[in-house]
């Protein structure tokens, strides 16, 4: 059984004090090179976790003489944080510089800087990270806890899974398929066809054609299309799926660090949507408090545990009633991820 440490948020100005106290830090030690995995957050709102929260979690590494930095990868989609300029901009507007760390997006500018890790899973046996996080030693996952269009909720599992992932490893969570072009919108300026890897892309009377049997699911059409015509067929996938994805790429890169990760859930701004998006939508909860744990499992059930006997019923649920999100939990602990069961210890 897991043990979850909660910080209400009626002691948030105890943050300090309650990150000297936790024993996960003793995990690292003296020159490990540590990612604080993190999300930061967009321009047009300020939904993620402040930067001010995460700098007691900078502290307590320093004082061990870690190597440490604030660490994401590009998103898939076209827009902002998709490439690491734009992402580096959000970065900096939300704060996160003030911390005096240094800030990595990883993967490469274009995504495609990967490494490979073995799994024998339901639905892959491999993964493919941003090729920097096989340097470190270790990493901490810093989430802002909030709901999604896909997996139902944003906690520990999807920022691991997904957000670790490569260009290439995020297209295949999202997509059975190959990229869709919208022919309405495309030139023809044969762009794509010019800078597919395998071939997969030809010009047909003016138009883009992706032949699924030669794509290999780079998604590299989808970032470089001057027009926006490409795009992932987002509907291809079931939640259920997703979230089996999901779970098995946190699988893959927690387990590639060994006991050498924990996570922290910050229950705050608890929006009906992810931090990716322009407008998240309405805030469904009051501010609850902080989580951490070596559990990625245990933290996100917790932490929906906790809203839910918070308001009384479940948020998430009522937000999106066909959406079944503790499927990654029971998924998670068959695959070896974490387990549903916690020791609950409040500070």
């Amino acid at each position: 059984m897991a043990d979850v440490y909660f910080l209400p948020i009626e002691k948030i100005n105890k943050f300090d004090e309650f990150v000297n106290k936790i024993k996960f830090f003793d995990i690292f030690k003296e020159k490990d090179i540590v990612g604080l995995k993190i999300h930061f957050g967009n321009s047009s709102h300020k939904n993620q976790v402040p930067a001010e929260y995460v700098k007691p979690i900078v502290e307590k590494l320093k004082s061990k003489n870690v190597l440490t930095f604030l660490t994401d990868t590009n998103v898939l989609y076209r827009g902002e944080r998709d490439d690491t300029f734009s992402h580096l901009e959000v970065a900096y507007k939300n704060n996160f510089d003030k911390l005096n760390i240094p800030i990595l997006i990883a993967g490469g500018f274009n995504g495609d800087y990967e490494f490979e890790i073995k799994m024998d899973g339901k639905h892959f046996k491999n993964l493919y990270f941003a090729e920097e996080y096989k340097e470190f030693s270790g990493m901490i996952a810093i989430t802002h806890f909030k709901g999604h269009v896909l997996a139902g909720i944003g906690g520990t599992i999807k920022n691991m899974g997904m957000g670790c992932a490569s260009r290439k490893g995020k297209f295949s969570m999202h997509s059975n398929v190959s990229p869709l072009v919208n022919l309405f919108i495309c030139t023809g300026c044969g762009k794509c066809e010019r800078e597919c890897l395998f071939g997969a892309i030809s010009i047909k009377d003016k138009k883009a054609y992706i032949d699924g049997k030669k794509c290999k699911g780079c998604a590299w059409c989808i970032h470089i299309c001057p027009s926006g015509a490409i795009s992932i067929p987002w509907s291809s996938v079931s939640p259920e799926i997703f979230q089996e994805r999901g779970c098995e790429y946190a699988c893959g890169i927690i387990k590639y660090y060994k006991n050498k990760f924990f996570a922290i859930n910050f229950l705050i701004n608890i929006a009906e949507d992810c931090d990716c998006i322009s407008n998240p939508g309405k805030i469904l909860s009051k501010d609850i408090g902080v989580c951490v744990s070596d559990d990625p499992v245990a933290i996100d059930k917790c932490s929906i545990d906790l809203i839910n006997r918070t308001n009384g019923y479940d948020i998430f649920l009522k937000n999106r009633p066909n959406l079944n999100y503790s499927h990654q939990f029971f998924y998670g602990e068959k695959i070896g991820l974490g387990s549903t069961e916690y020791n609950l210890i409040s500070f």
